[in-house]
């Protein structure tokens, strides 16, 4: 089965400025630190009927959300679509890659950014004046701002003084670390810290730079998570090296309050290639609360009764020792894990699986396989499925590509019609 990808992850509360606050942008942002939650309860599996839908049109065939972001009382969601209804069907609104809405309500905001290709990241500043968003794009409400733009949450306008230094390529991840703008993609060196303010480049991973590739895939950092501690980094992508140091799909950092340095951590198991076209196949990788321990969740086809970790969620300690192994495998049985995301609960996943607990399986239900569409929930001990299950239709074979946590419950962004066997086209709310 052919596996499209995609990040997701946990994201803490911070309170902002009051400035903010007439705007509707008081509360509730994203914080830098890519790293699991506590939250109070497993989500309700019945999603909420209120949300607006982004769905297919003649534009973008197969529409959907790669990243969703709340600030106080909005919703911002970005990906790949040109049309969006209202919760009920009944109202359509022309959007280019990127939504705002209530989060409370779903009411659709007349304040539309506008991006000439996906947007596939975004993420605020720390004290909640900017937000800033990454893709594919070359230009931002019609003006030439090529992968990430910065826009002012108070006047809701572009800032034009932020100039990224990237021209080419995606930008797939955004984050703030220590006063840092932090961006990873598909680019030379795959990651780089920039000043939030001017765009300038930031010397910090000059000696964490990626190189070397999958067959087929340019060399890229895809995704990267910090630990609660903010002192240690896993990156994920289509690498063979970082910092001309062995490393292949997956690499640790150190933090260094001045720059990065690469970490003894690695494992050899990502050496191993899954299927012919699918060498890079690490998706998305997620920190539990205490730091402990991190999840990567991938695709890579079926292969059962290998070593290979293809289409499977993985756990790990952050040892500094080399050919390190996981704690557990969770298999799909042949189909992406799209997202992962940890809290003190469950490890939640999503993507296109139609089953877990399946180490048998090829694109099959082998022995002991339990029926999981689309979005499932982990034992952290053990890496077994629970009880939860929601569903989310796999129609497109896309899948989730977000799993986001508010304190409303969990969010996901997907690209395909239903959550809970209702219409849910490409964004839907899982409420606690």
């Amino acid at each position: 089965m052919k596996h499209l990808f995609r990040r997701s992850t946990v994201r803490r509360v911070l309170p902002v400025t009051a400035t903010l606050a007439a705007f509707g942008l008081a509360a509730g942002l994203a914080a830098p630190a890519q790293a699991g939650e506590n939250i109070p309860s497993l989500p309700q599996t019945n999603a909420a009927d209120w949300t607006p839908r982004v769905v297919d049109d003649s534009v973008v065939g197969d529409a959907g959300v790669y990243k969703l972001l709340q600030a106080g009382s909005t919703m911002f969601a970005g990906g790949e679509f040109n049309k969006v209804l209202d919760a009920a069907g009944t109202t359509s609104y022309q959007r280019s890659n990127f939504l705002v809405f209530d989060a409370s309500s779903g009411a659709v905001s007349s304040w539309a950014p506008a991006f000439n290709k996906p947007v596939w990241t975004m993420v605020a500043s720390p004290d909640g004046r900017y937000l800033y968003v990454g893709g594919q794009f070359t230009r931002a409400d019609g003006k030439w701002e090529p992968k990430v733009a910065k826009y002012d949450l108070q006047t809701r306008t572009l800032d034009r003084s932020f100039d990224f230094p990237i021209e080419e390529g995606r930008v797939t991840d955004l984050q703030f670390l220590k006063g840092r703008l932090v961006a990873a993609g598909t680019f030379p060196g795959g990651i780089l810290a920039v000043d939030p303010a001017t765009g300038a480049t930031d010397p910090y991973f000059a000696n964490t730079q990626a190189t070397g590739q999958e067959d087929g895939y340019p060399t890229r950092v895809y995704r990267f998570a910090v630990n609660p501690a903010g002192d240690r980094m896993v990156v994920i992508g289509s690498f063979t090296a970082i910092g001309g140091q062995p490393r292949q799909q997956a690499a640790m950092l150190d933090l260094g309050s001045s720059s990065a340095s690469v970490s003894g951590w690695f494992s050899d198991r990502f050496n191993l290639d899954c299927a012919s076209d699918l060498r890079f196949y690490t998706r998305d990788v997620d920190w539990s609360p205490d730091g402990a321990h991190f999840a990567i969740g991938g695709t890579g086809g079926p292969a059962p009764k290998t070593s290979k970790l293809c289409d499977t969620v993985t756990w790990w300690t952050p040892t500094e020792n080399p050919k390190q192994q996981p704690v557990w495998i969770q298999y799909s049985g042949g189909d992406t894990f799209h997202s992962v995301t940890v809290t003190d609960r469950a490890v939640f996943v999503g993507g296109h699986f139609r089953w877990l607990d399946n180490p048998s399986g090829s694109d099959s239900a082998g022995p002991g396989a339990v029926s999981r569409q689309g979005l499932g929930a982990l034992d952290p001990a053990t890496g077994k499925a629970l009880s939860w299950n929601p569903t989310k239709s796999v129609e497109g074979g896309r899948g989730a590509y977000d799993l986001y946590f508010t304190g409303a419950g969990l969010w996901v962004g997907h690209f395909e019609q239903k959550i809970s066997k209702e219409l849910h086209q490409g964004l839907g709310l899982l409420p606690f």
